[in-house]
């Protein structure tokens, strides 16, 4: 078994940035949907491995709505870049490509 196989690579499978700008400082107009944001917008930047249906995807952005809703957080000011890549566009450190060198098992394999 490959380091950091098993269920302990799962639970530490989580990387997050949570930044905070004042309103002034985003820009994330409705493309042309016809709606206004509030200065209470949330951006949500999305990098998995590619894979996932779109009904997987939409069920996601479902999700995150509803419990950003449950935070008080308008669906209208929730905007998701979902954004996938393969095994070849990870480095976890040392410049080196782990899912392509065997040293972390690649998601859905």
């Amino acid at each position: 078994m490959s380091r950091g196989a098993g269920q302990d690579s799962y639970e530490r499978d989580r990387f997050q940035i949570v930044t905070q700008h004042d309103p002034d400082e985003i820009i994330a107009l409705d493309a042309g949907l016809g709606f206004q944001r509030t200065p209470g917008t949330v951006i949500s930047h999305i990098f998995t491995q590619r894979g996932r249906a779109t009904e997987e995807k939409q069920h996601l952005y479902r999700t995150l709505a509803d419990r950003l809703g449950e935070a008080d957080v308008d669906g209208k000011d929730l905007f998701i870049s979902y954004f996938e890549n393969g095994p070849d566009g990870w480095s976890f450190a040392d410049g080196r490509a782990q899912y392509v060198e065997g040293d972390l098992p690649v998601p859905g394999r």
